[in-house]
């Protein structure tokens, strides 16, 4: 191995070992509480070495994020092409968010802060654009297993994919968002996910195969109790 490639493989293995420390620290302390000095005591590396691979923490919690972002995206990508209908398939994509937030929770919370607009100034514009194109990425599986079902036959058409899968974006999020503020019991966000699934599924069926109005009124209902518990 020569001097470049050897260099090259120092810097990345002190990159690696920065993000590695700094993603501890933000899990332990949240964003707030980590200073760039933090990270490199963590280390034992000075704040020198950690400029020559990052400009800010904030930087350095973007490439964290991005890094996340890729792992719930390769899930999603994996879960949605198993199935034996479309409806099974969006019942995996489902599952496989529900493991991302049981598994990585602290980085289901981190994911919220780069989308607080008071600090997305600190974070440069590339990393941004990177974070919110990796976020569509994750959306446009859902599209793409709607517009399936659409095609085949499996659900009715006429409704925008796309509203569709931000209608379910947003109940997946907003249902675990209730479970981190303590408005639900953990034990009924898997079957309150569930419901909410169910209910979406049954709107998108054809008529001829749609559940009758008395059986959508009971999956609303059984959403209820866990509301109110």
């Amino acid at each position: 191995m020569g001097i470049k490639e050897r260099r090259a493989r120092d810097l990345e293995t002190r990159r690696k070992l920065i993000l590695a420390a700094a993603t501890d620290l933000f899990v332990r302390k949240g964003f707030a509480g980590v200073t760039l000095d933090d990270i490199a005591g963590a280390i034992e590396f000075s704040k020198g070495t950690i400029y020559n691979h990052f400009g800010s923490k904030e930087e350095i919690f973007a490439t964290i994020l991005l890094e996340q972002l890729d792992a719930l995206l390769a899930s999603l990508r994996l879960a949605a092409r198993a199935g034996r209908d479309t409806a099974a398939r969006l019942r995996n994509a489902t599952a496989a968010y529900l493991r991302f937030y049981q598994e990585r929770r602290e980085y289901f919370k981190l994911l919220f802060f780069i989308d607080v607009i008071s600090d997305q100034e600190r974070v440069p514009a590339s990393l941004r654009k990177e974070i919110r194109l990796r976020k569509i990425a994750c959306l446009a599986e859902l599209q793409r297993i709607v517009k399936d079902g659409v095609r085949k036959g499996e659900f009715e058409n006429g409704r925008p994919a796309v509203r569709i899968s931000l209608l379910m974006w947003g109940m997946m999020n907003g249902i675990l968002q209730l479970a981190e503020s303590r408005q639900i019991k953990e034990e009924d966000l898997e079957r309150l996910l569930a419901t909410g699934l169910e209910i979406t599924v049954g709107g998108l069926s054809p008529r001829t195969h749609n559940a009758s109005r008395r059986e959508k009124h009971g999956l609303i209902r059984k959403m209820l109790p866990v509301l109110k518990s």
